[in-house]
């Protein structure tokens, strides 16, 4: 693949000078107003230190949230357990939705990790749950042993609403231990997230050429994952039954599909509609093209951003027709970025096991 070096330009001094003080400002702007030219490393080192490494911090945050309140609940007294539930499922959702939001898009550490395998391995398997409770481990040692189809995210889900482990019983004290291994990944998460935001992108070309590539296939990617294998794929295979989605025991579908389309989006457009800067702020992928001069292409992505926002914002019940009828404009908008978007920024789509089509 060609590299991104070809881009490289000077500016005139006036023209920084200007751009500068737009940056300044910060201030909102319509989408066809002139932006500073973003190259690689600004792309990326803005994607690390501005979008992983805060959302690695946000996700860790309430993992360690999650694992305190399972802690409490399962240390209640089994008659006064109903408020430490409620809040050990209230802790649930907002750490999955923090999850969702910052695996939606797999680079780095998510990656090297297989970081969605260890604490989001789907569909649980509860045989194998069963069987690891009756294991009884007693630390994360222990854990090791255990494999994933039976830990993290799902295995919590069961715990917590689908057969509620009570206070101070096997499947209590394993549903901690559990909750403390996601809240380690997710410490290990922010680790590798804080290195990358750390690196000096400037220092090679190759690579971070490289790793701009990579972002974009990983965006198609997540975006596959999310219309295909969320959303679209249960509805395809249902035949007469009910859609077997999942996060269906906590009702947390929707509210999971809607944090992966906002790490999608805000990856995706300028959301606030203001300028980044260049070396400083994040440059999602709309920006990236204007900077480049490429604005009528930018339009037509961000109208179909746009599109896909209203179509996910507006997603309210788990009904087939109104699940199929969100899905169709995140697929118009992959049509879009492997049409036009990645020619024009010469990167090459490859073929992602998240692919229905």
């Amino acid at each position: 693949m060609p590299g991104f070096s070809m881009y490289r330009q000077a500016l005139p001094a006036a023209a920084l000078s200007l751009l500068a003080a737009t940056w300044a400002q910060a201030q909102d702007v319509p989408a066809n107003m002139a932006i500073p030219f973003y190259n690689t490393t600004h792309a990326v080192h803005g994607l690390y230190a501005k979008w992983f490494a805060p959302g690695a911090s946000q996700a860790l945050g309430s993992a360690k949230a999650l694992s305190l309140a399972v802690s409490a609940y399962c240390a209640a007294d089994p008659g006064k357990a109903d408020g430490p539930l409620l809040a050990a499922r209230q802790a649930f959702l907002a750490s999955s939705t923090d999850w969702s939001r910052l695996s939606a898009v797999a680079l780095g550490p998510l990656v090297d990790r297989r970081s969605a395998r260890q604490v989001d391995f789907r569909p649980l398997r509860p045989a194998l749950l069963k069987k690891a409770v009756q294991s009884a481990p007693a630390d994360l040692a222990a854990m090791e042993r255990i494999g994933a189809p039976a830990k993290g995210y799902p295995a919590l889900e069961y715990l917590l609403w689908t057969q509620p482990a009570a206070p101070r019983t096997p499947s209590c004290a394993y549903g901690v231990l559990v909750a403390q291994e996601v809240a380690g990944e997710m410490q290990a998460l922010e680790k590798g997230f804080a290195e990358l935001a750390a690196q000096d992108w400037g220092e090679d070309g190759e690579a971070t050429t490289e790793a701009m590539a990579e972002f974009i296939n990983q965006w198609v990617g997540g975006l596959e994952r999310l219309r295909w294998a969320e959303m679209e794929k249960p509805l395809r295979s249902a035949g007469s039954k009910p859609p077997a989605w999942e996060h269906g025991p906590s009702a947390g579908a929707i509210a999971v599909w809607r944090a992966q389309w906002q790490g999608l989006r805000q990856l995706a457009v300028s959301v606030d509609r203001s300028v980044p800067a260049a070396g400083s702020d994040l440059v999602p992928i709309e920006a990236y093209l204007r900077g480049r001069g490429l604005n009528p292409l930018a339009d037509r992505w961000l109208k179909a951003v746009n599109e896909a926002e209203a179509a996910m914002a507006g997603l309210a019940v788990l009904g087939p027709a109104e699940v199929e009828a969100a899905t169709k404009p995140l697929s118009r908008l992959k049509r879009l970025m492997e049409a036009e978007v990645a020619p024009a920024l010469e990167v090459n789509i490859g073929f992602s096991d998240a692919d229905g089509d």
